[in-house]
C-alpha cells in the first residue's frame, strides 16, 4: 500500500516533465526556459540518456508558460525544426509525460487541460510555422504558403472560438496565442530567405487585416515566448506599409507612436537601443524620448546596462550619471551637482585603505568648503551591510554627501567606470564631464593644488 501511494500520489510542490526524446541522440540535450518579457529565459538543461528518457523536475514561482527546446550541445543552438513551439503551461503539481522529437511532440498523458489545448494549437501551428519559420530546412516561398492560409486562418479562429480550459487567465492567453501566431508565421514569411519573395499586390487580403488590427496592445504579450518579437515584426510591416517612409532620424519616433501601449513602447524601444553606437546627442535625443515609456526595473536596469557600453570615458566624454540614496533614503544623482566640481570617493566601510584615506579626504573638504567643488563619497558595501554604512558615516561624522549605491560592485557605478578594486577617485567638471576617473588620492601631496587648478 505504501509503495501504491507514493506512486500514484502527485507532488504539489513541483511541476513534473518526463519524456523520451525520438531521433538522433549524439551531442543533444534539452532546455526548459520560462517566458519571462516577452522571450525565453533558459531556467534548467539535461542530457538525452542513451535510451532517450530524460526528465525535469521544477518549482514554479508563477504558474506560466515554458518551452523546451532539443539543442545541440556543441553550438548551443536549437535544432533547425524547432519552431520554439513545444511549450507548456506549468505550475506546481502539473505532471506531463511526452514523447518528443526534433520538430513536433506528442503529448502522452497528462491531467492539465491547459496543455490539452497547448499540445493540440502547438501541432497545428507548427504546420503553418514549417512554411513560415522552416527557412533553414524547408525550401519553399509564398507561392506554396498563400493559397493555403485562407484555410489556415479559418482554423485558428475554429480553435479559438472553442477555448475553454475552464482557467479563465489561461484561456484569454491562450486565444491572444493564437492570434499572435497567425501573425507572427505571415510576417516571418516576409522577412526571411527566401528563393523568391512576393510583391505587395501578391499579399492576400489577411495581409491587410493585420494593420486594420492595429499594433499590438495586450500587455499579456508579454507572457508568450514570441510576444516581443512579434512586437518588433508588426512595426516592420507597419512601416514598409506606411506610403511615405520616415527619415532614420524620424523613424523610431514614428514606430513607436503606432503602438497604443505604453509598457509595449518600452519594450520595443529596447529592442532598438543598439542601432545606437555611441553616446552622442542622437541616443540621447532618444533617451529622452523613451524614458517615460521605461515602467518596469528590467527596462530601466537593461538601457543603463546598454548605455554603459557605449560610454567612452575619456576625460570632456559626458559622464554616466549614476545614482545613490542617502543616510535618509533619498536619491542623489551626480548630475545634480552639475554647477560644482564633482570630486568622487568610491569606497566601503570594509576597506582599510579605503578607511585610511578619510582623515585626509575629511581635512580636503575642510580647505575647500567655500569653494564650487561638491565631495561625494559612494560606498559599495552590500544592501545588507547597508545599517553597518550608516552607522560608521554617524560615528565618523563623515561630511560631504555620503551615499550608498544599491547593488555593490554590481551597482552601475561600478559597472559604468570598470571598478574592481578600490578607493577609487575621480573627478567631474562643472558641466557633467569626465576630468579624469582616476583621480589622485585625498592623502597625496599635491592633489589640493591639483584640485584648485581644476577650478
Amino acid at each position: 500500500t505504501l509503495v501504491f501511494t507514493s506512486c500514484t500520489t502527485k507532488d504539489t510542490r513541483f511541476a513534473t516533465i518526463k519524456g523520451q526524446y525520438v531521433g538522433n541522440i549524439k551531442g543533444k540535450e534539452i532546455h526548459l526556459s520560462k517566458v519571462k518579457h516577452g522571450a525565453k529565459s533558459k531556467v534548467a538543461v539535461t542530457t538525452v540518456g542513451a535510451d532517450g528518457n530524460f526528465a525535469f523536475t521544477y518549482a514554479v514561482d508563477k504558474p506560466g508558460l515554458y518551452v523546451l527546446n532539443v539543442v545541440w550541445q556543441e553550438n548551443q543552438r536549437t535544432v533547425s525544426k524547432d519552431h520554439n513551439l513545444k511549450r507548456f503551461y506549468l505550475e506546481n503539481g502539473v505532471e506531463l509525460d511526452l514523447k518528443v522529437k526534433d520538430g513536433n511532440y506528442q503529448l502522452i498523458n497528462t491531467g492539465s487541460d491547459e496543455n490539452k489545448l497547448l499540445s493540440q494549437w502547438n501541432n497545428r501551428i507548427d504546420t503553418v510555422f514549417t512554411y513560415t519559420h522552416g527557412f533553414m530546412y524547408c525550401m519553399t516561398d509564398y507561392s506554396d504558403f498563400f493559397p493555403l492560409l485562407p484555410k489556415y486562418v479559418s482554423q485558428a479562429e475554429t480553435f479559438k472560438s472553442g477555448i475553454n480550459s475552464g482557467n479563465a487567465s489561461f484561456d484569454e492567453l491562450m486565444k491572444l496565442m493564437v492570434e499572435t501566431d497567425i501573425n507572427d508565421g505571415c510576417l516571418t514569411l516576409l522577412y526571411t530567405p527566401r528563393r523568391k519573395h512576393p510583391k505587395r499586390e501578391d499579399y492576400p487580403e489577411y495581409y491587410n487585416s493585420i494593420l486594420v488590427q492595429g499594433a499590438p496592445k495586450s500587455e499579456r504579450l508579454l507572457e508568450l515566448p514570441n510576444g516581443n518579437s512579434y512586437i518588433g515584426l508588426y512595426t516592420m510591416y507597419s512601416l514598409a506599409s506606411l506610403p511615405e517612409k520616415p527619415t532614420w532620424e524620424n523613424q523610431l519616433g514614428v514606430l513607436i507612436n503606432k503602438i497604443p501601449n505604453d509598457l509595449l513602447k518600452g519594450y520595443y524601444a529596447l529592442d532598438n537601443v543598439k542601432r545606437f553606437k555611441s553616446y552622442d546627442e542622437r541616443y540621447l535625443a532618444f533617451k529622452s524620448m523613451v524614458d517615460p515609456y521605461l515602467k518596469n526595473d528590467y527596462l530601466k536596469e537593461a538601457f543603463k546596462d546598454y548605455e554603459i557600453t557605449i560610454r567612452k570615458f575619456e576625460a570632456g566624454a559626458s559622464a554616466f550619471d549614476f545614482s545613490g540614496q542617502d543616510i535618509n533614503g533619498k536619491e542623489h544623482k551626480l548630475s545634480d551637482y552639475k554647477g560644482n566640481l564633482v570630486y568622487v570617493d568610491v569606497w566601503a566601510t570594509w576597506c582599510g585603505p579605503c578607511k585610511g584615506e578619510i582623515p585626509a579626504l575629511k581635512a580636503l573638504e575642510k580647505k575647500m568648503h567655500e569653494l564650487p567643488v561638491t565631495f561625494i563619497s559612494i560606498s559599495l558595501d552590500k544592501p545588507k551591510d547597508r545599517q553597518k554604512w550608516l552607522n560608521f558615516v554617524k560615528s565618523e561624522n563623515l561630511k560631504g554627501v555620503q551615499l550608498i549605491a544599491d547593488k555593490a560592485f554590481d551597482s552601475d557605478v561600478a559597472k559604468a567606470y570598470t571598478i574592481h578594486a578600490i578607493p577609487r577617485f575621480m573627478l567631474f567638471d562643472k558641466k557633467g564631464n569626465i576630468i579624469t576617473t582616476d583621480a589622485p588620492r585625498p592623502s597625496g601631496e599635491e592633489t589640493e593644488a591639483w584640485l584648485r587648478k581644476k577650478l
